[in-house]
């Protein structure tokens, strides 16, 4: 089967939607079946990135019988994966190699690492980490290239690294967009013109002398909104493992409904604040390029799913309730030496110089509060900070997120939200924006605010 008539498609296929041979085939099926031209991005299998994350920490740690297992574990998932898909014959003989090879090259690269401890720390290190980090995606497109080819689509791999141009920002790469989107038309659009699909690694790319570097979790969603905002795609569309983006999460909330379409503003929010159905960057970057995503289910391909558009403008409504646990509350007070001008700068560059990003913020004349996304490597900001202020830490919090359109211009919806939690101990609140306000509670008491939230704004509406 040949492509090569309508507009690009860009198809993003997630880990759960490669997770296995079956799954592979019916990826396979759903790239054929495309009713434009396909491109496609691919994430690692389902569960690979997280141990390749633990190889790497093995290796960092010397435990060389620790990561050799690991990365033959890896190995062997992929041969078997390729096995059940195609057998004895010339496709798995080839395929099989490139997976030796892969694997083979990230082995030797940690022996030299093993063997010369200088390569452990700083930036050397760092570019063993982001090599093995990309093993993932680097196998799953072999193995996919394979499946699409046992379906008759002429598939071709195309190395990610000669297409995602990023810089080297503390190792975690940040696009550069317009050489990116030189190099995919240059890279993809001979292919797609000649009916061959393209299958390219999500979340990889490499810096102008050739390093690999990873654009972070959920970084393969950024990588299709970059290559179909280079190929003018109308649409990409990001397969996963649920049926597109719901007014609240429906494991906690039994009422919570698909939302059939949604603007990107409120997408963004939602995927920044605890809805990890979409990659926030990847939100973005498409609405700025004025393309649409949709987001279906792999395992139900019959249903239409969620589509996030530009272009969707609406009066004043709720379009669900997100909440995030694992969340770090750190608030300082100053000390009278430092009340003067210049104290908040103070503390952000102590958390600019640590790479730590923060969520929410609440200020007054004497204290802010701020809330972390993580609670590792802490220590070093705390002691940085008290050299300026009284450092308070509380862990075990929860973001609680109304997301919704012109909430500022409603009259009547900060009462309707406090009153919902009145009984509830709310340690910071944040709206900077109209399209969202933002409550840090108890993380055990998340869920029941999330549901009190989700009857009051949406299940009883009133927004008409």
């Amino acid at each position: 089967m040949t492509h090569g008539s309508g507009q690009v498609r860009v198809y993003k296929f997630g880990g759960t939607s490669v997770g296995s041979a079956e799954r592979m085939r019916g990826a396979a099926r759903l790239v054929a079946g495309c009713p434009g031209t396909p491109v496609v991005v691919v994430s690692a299998v389902a569960g690979v990135t997280d141990r390749l994350e633990a190889l790497r920490t093995l290796a960092e740690k010397g435990n060389e019988e620790g990561w050799r297992g690991e990365l033959e574990a890896i190995r062997a998932l992929h041969l078997e994966i390729l096995a059940d898909l195609t057998g004895e014959g010339s496709d798995a003989s080839e395929a099989g190699a490139r997976i030796e090879e892969q694997v083979g090259e990230i082995r030797t690269r940690l022996e030299r690492v093993q063997d010369d401890p200088g390569e452990g720390s700083g930036g050397p290190w760092e570019t063993v980490g982001h090599q093995v980090a990309a093993l993932g995606e680097d196998l799953s497109t072999i193995l996919l290239e394979t499946a699409l080819r046992q379906e008759g689509v002429g598939a071709l791999r195309i190395d990610a690294r000669e297409v995602v141009r990023t810089d080297w920002q503390n190792g975690r790469g940040i696009p550069r967009d317009e050489e990116t989107y030189r190099r995919a038309r240059a890279a993809l659009t001979p292919l797609v013109e000649a009916g061959t699909v393209p299958v390219l690694q999500g979340y990889i790319g490499a810096t102008e002398d050739g390093r690999t570097t990873t654009l972070g979790r959920g970084g393969s969603d950024f990588t299709a909104a970059m290559v179909g905002a280079a190929l003018g795609a109308p649409e990409v569309t990001i397969w996963t493992d649920v049926d597109g983006i719901h007014t609240s999460d429906p494991r906690i909330v039994p009422g919570a409904r698909l939302l059939p379409e949604l603007g990107f503003e409120e997408a963004v929010e939602l995927a920044y604040f605890g809805a990890r159905v979409i990659h926030p960057a990847a939100a973005k970057h498409a609405a700025a390029r004025n393309v649409s995503l949709r987001i279906r289910n792999s395992f139900a391909p019959d249903r239409e799913g969620t589509l996030i558009r530009a272009d969707r403008r609406e009066g004043p409504s709720v379009a669900a309730i997100a909440h995030r646990g694992g969340v770090v509350l750190i608030k300082v007070r100053s000390r009278p030496l430092f009340m003067a001008h210049g104290f908040l700068a103070r503390v952000f560059e102590v958390l600019s110089r640590h790479h730590v990003p923060v969520d929410l913020v609440a200020t007054s004349h004497t204290s802010t509060g701020f809330t972390l996304d993580r609670e590792e490597e802490l220590d070093a900001v705390v002691g940085d900070l008290q050299e300026l202020a009284e450092v308070t830490v509380r862990r075990g919090m929860a973001t609680v997120t109304v997301v919704g359109s012109g909430l500022l211009g409603r009259p009547g919806t900060t009462g309707r939200i406090f009153r919902v939690l009145e009984d509830r101990s709310v340690h910071l609140i944040s709206q900077a924006s109209d399209m969202s306000v933002s409550f840090l509670v108890d993380e055990d008491e998340a869920p029941e605010a999330v549901r009190r939230l989700h009857e009051e704004l949406i299940e009883q509406g009133g927004w008409e």
